[in-house]
């Protein structure tokens, strides 16, 4: 039997969404988001795994070592650009980082605002150090990174509850702080694709859990569109993963040109197939509270839903709707690469 690497399933799909063919392999790709839950593996806090680059690069290797996964995603934390661009965090030993001081907060501090430089700013130099060190190691499947979108940077900045009242008594601010997000995103997306780390941009807030599709359709799509084809130009593709409720935007979303589209599991997935079939890739939509499932059939039944419902004409990618848990234990983690390679054969 023949022995695909990662690189291969992955190229694999985006062939089958992309062009006529349809190349023979032995499953469905299939991958992980797996960041801080990471940590476990080498023994280090949270902490240390979100000040510390080389720990950080430490734990995604002995992810990737122990997993198998066809992509490796490089999940660290969404706060990064935020802190970068001024927010003031708090790093709890073996949680996520809180934001303690939204920079925009005040309106009138926007014009105090820098698009950051990622070679000197914040963790984003760390963020780059960690990618490098990690492909050294890891030469068969890509190395991918998770990035906060412009929205996502937008919200942080300013606190949800502001940005939803700014919708509508200030609009010109949001799209002001959206250009400067849009720059700062662009800005570290170049910074990674020269090291040749490939970029999924992480939209939370985008869902229509908290946006209407009308906000996200004035606010939020002119910039994805603006992102996606200042890549598109460089022959880059970029990514789009919206959690929760995306189903009122998946035209929108698969219009901005993203190379692949990565929904939650409050989004629909047979109809997140139809609006993507030949157009991007379908990533995602296995319900994260699996990782903590106390049976594994439960797990499988979750993973044979979701193949059942991405189409056979198009390229689908096996992985959880969102990042697994933190708590996750790394048995349940080996369950769903076990059960693709169960269930996701071709």
């Amino acid at each position: 039997m023949t022995t695909y690497t990662g690189k291969q399933r992955v190229s694999a799909a985006f062939k089958k969404t992309f062009s006529d063919k349809d190349p023979e392999l032995d499953r469905i790709p299939a991958y992980i988001f797996s960041g801080a839950c990471n940590a476990q593996l080498i023994g280090s806090s949270i902490r240390e795994f979100l000040q510390d680059p080389k720990v950080f690069a430490k734990a995604q290797v002995a992810a990737y070592e122990r997993y198998k996964p066809d992509i490796l995603i490089m999940m660290w934390d969404l706060n990064i650009d935020l802190e970068a661009l001024g927010n003031e965090l708090r790093y709890p030993e073996d949680s996520m980082t809180v934001v303690t001081k939204e920079v925009l907060e005040e309106k009138g501090k926007l014009n105090t605002l820098q698009v950051p430089d990622p070679k000197k700013d914040g963790r984003l130099p760390a963020y780059l150090e960690a990618c490098v060190e990690t492909k050294k190691h890891i030469t068969d499947a890509p190395v991918s990174g998770v990035i906060a979108g412009p929205w996502t940077i937008a919200v942080g900045l300013r606190g949800a509850l502001n940005i939803l009242r700014d919708s509508s008594k200030d609009p010109d601010f949001i799209h002001e702080v959206m250009e400067i997000t849009s720059q700062a995103t662009i800005k570290f997306t170049e910074a990674l694709s020269e090291i040749g780390v490939g970029v999924g941009y992480s939209e939370a807030p985008a869902s229509c859990d908290l946006i209407s599709p009308k906000m996200y359709r004035e606010f939020v799509f002119p910039y994805h569109k603006k992102i996606v084809d200042h890549f598109k130009a460089q022959k880059v593709g970029v990514g789009l993963h919206v959690c929760g409720n995306a189903n009122p935007i998946l035209e929108d979303l698969v219009k901005t040109g993203a190379s692949n589209i990565s929904v939650d599991s409050g989004t629909d997935l047979a109809k997140a197939a139809e609006a993507t079939r030949g157009k991007a890739v379908l990533i995602g939509n296995v319900p994260t509270e699996m990782f903590l499932a106390e049976d594994k059939n439960v797990m499988k039944q979750a993973i044979v839903e979701c193949i059942e419902k991405a189409t056979n004409d198009s390229g689908y990618l096996l992985a959880p709707g969102c990042e697994v848990p933190t708590i996750a234990p790394p048995e349940k983690i080996d369950w769903f690469m076990q059960l693709a390679e169960e269930v996701g054969s071709y």
